[in-house]
Formats: structure tokens, C-alpha cells, sequence
């Protein structure tokens, strides 16, 4: 299981997009640090600095992960079925579960590694655009740097569940259809649609678009228990759904012949 793990791994961080979405995230903040420069939103009225603007991007740009998790998910079903790598792969002394668990790793870890990227790469443009500071400012509450980077690590880890929920919709998608261009159509559909549906406010926490957008920033906007519990039971519902449906999809899919 290893080594299929890391087979997985291998293939997707020799592909050059990784790396131009890295190099696509670093222009996003680097157009932040213009369109935020003295008077941005999230900031007091002293500006942003180094230790506030990772907070900015992470609150602004959380779908930016979500859509390249979506094209990684979309690619290691539909495109390899299309190719026929996967049939290659079923071809080996692997089993099908085995080869849709090591493909969910691997979106996991690549995941993670974009949203770790996407702290230092924002701390680096911050710091050199506005200097350090000597505070975390977010809106009117400030924050010393170790409670700035206690507060960033929980919406890094909170960034998690609605992402991996996400890419795992995605996944069962690109079993049930094989198209990756629908794949990654549905999840724009998703993105784009899910604030248009949520004009009821007792629904809006229903969707996964909201999750996506919402459920990470709980610590700043409502740190309530039961909020965060409310979310997280729609994040796992749709998580394991999705996970259950792919499950079954790959075992009856005919990818063989």
C-alpha cells in the first residue's frame, strides 16, 4: 500500500501544474498586496504587515484549493481511466480499493502541502511588501504573534475536512461519469452556484460551496461549539457519501476491458 501511495505521489508532483498553481497562488498575493495595500478589509486602520496578511489570503482565497483539488481529483480517475493508466495500474497485484485509497492519500498530502505553501509563500510577500509589525491585526482585534499563529494553524487544519469532502465528491463524480472535463465542471458548478442556492439562511450551512467558504473561519467569526460540530457533521456527511458511492462505483466499474 506504500508503495502505491507513493507511486501516486510521484505522479502528480512531476506534473508541471502542481507547480503552476504554486506560481498562479504567488501572483494572487502579490495582487493582494496592491488591491489591500493601506486601506484593506480585515485590517485596522494601520494597515496590514507580515504577521496579519497570510490571514487575508487564507480568508480570501480558500476556493483557489478547493478548484485545484477538484482538477488533481478529476485527473487521477477520469484522465487516467481515459488514458488507460488506470487499467495499467488494475492490471498489477493491486486491488481496486487499495488503488482508490492510495489516490485519496495522495489528494490529501497534495492538499496539504498547498496549504502550508500557501502560509510561507503569503508570509514571505507580506513581510516584503509591508514589513513584519509587531502585532496580528484582524479587523479591530489584535492579536500577539504566537496567539496570530495559533489562530492561522486552526484555519489551516479547519481547511481541511471541507476540502477533502470536496475532492472526494469529485472523485465519485469522475467514477461515475470517466470525463474529466465533467469532473471539473460539476465542481465548478459547485463553487459557483452554492451562493446563489443559499439565499435561506437556515439552509445555507447545507452546502458544500458554503463549508468550503465558511466552516475554516469559525475560529474569527463564531467560535461557537455547536456551530463547528453543525458544520462538521455536513462536511462528514458528504464525505462519506461520496466516499461509500466511490466505493461502490470502483468495484462494479468495468475498467478492464
Amino acid at each position: 500500500m506504500s508503495k502505491l501511495i507513493h507511486f501516486e505521489l510521484f505522479k502528480v508532483f512531476r506534473q508541471k501544474k502542481l507547480y503552476l498553481f504554486m506560481l498562479i497562488q504567488i501572483a494572487v498575493e502579490i495582487s493582494a498586496v496592491f488591491q489591500y495595500e493601506w486601506d484593506a478589509s480585515g485590517f485596522t486602520d494601520t494597515g496590514p504587515n507580515g504577521q496579519s496578511f497570510p490571514l487575508l489570503i487564507l480568508h480570501n482565497g480558500p476556493l483557489f484549493i478547493a478548484i485545484f483539488v477538484a482538477i488533481l481529483a478529476a485527473d487521477s480517475i477520469a484522465e487516467e481511466y481515459r488514458s488507460g493508466t488506470l487499467k495499467k495500474a488494475l492490471l498489477c497485484p493491486i486491488s481496486r480499493l487499495d488503488l482508490l485509497h492510495a489516490k485519496i492519500v495522495s489528494m490529501f498530502t497534495v492538499m496539504m502541502v498547498l496549504l502550508i505553501f500557501l502560509v510561507f509563500s503569503s508570509y514571505v510577500v507580506g513581510t516584503i511588501a509591508f514589513g513584519w509589525g509587531d502585532r496580528t491585526a484582524v479587523g479591530e482585534v489584535i492579536y500577539s504573534f504566537s496567539e496570530g499563529v495559533q489562530l492561522l494553524m486552526h484555519m489551516i487544519l479547519l481547511s481541511v475536512p471541507p476540502n477533502l469532502a470536496f475532492g472526494m465528491i469529485v472523485i465519485f463524480v469522475a467514477l461515475v461519469t470517466s470525463n474529466p472535463g465533467a469532473s471539473i465542471g460539476t465542481a465548478l458548478v459547485l463553487i459557483v452556484l452554492s451562493p446563489l442556492l443559499e439565499g435561506i439562511s437556515q439552509l445555507e450551512h447545507l452546502f458544500i460551496g458554503y463549508q468550503l467558504r465558511a466552516f475554516p473561519f469559525l475560529p474569527l467569526h463564531d467560535p461557537a461549539a455547536h456551530n463547528l460540530l453543525g458544520g462538521l457533521t455536513v462536511i462528514l456527511t458528504y464525505l462519506s457519501v461520496s466516499y461509500t458511492g466511490s466505493v461502490m462505483m470502483i468495484r462494479k466499474k468495468d475498467i478492464l476491458t
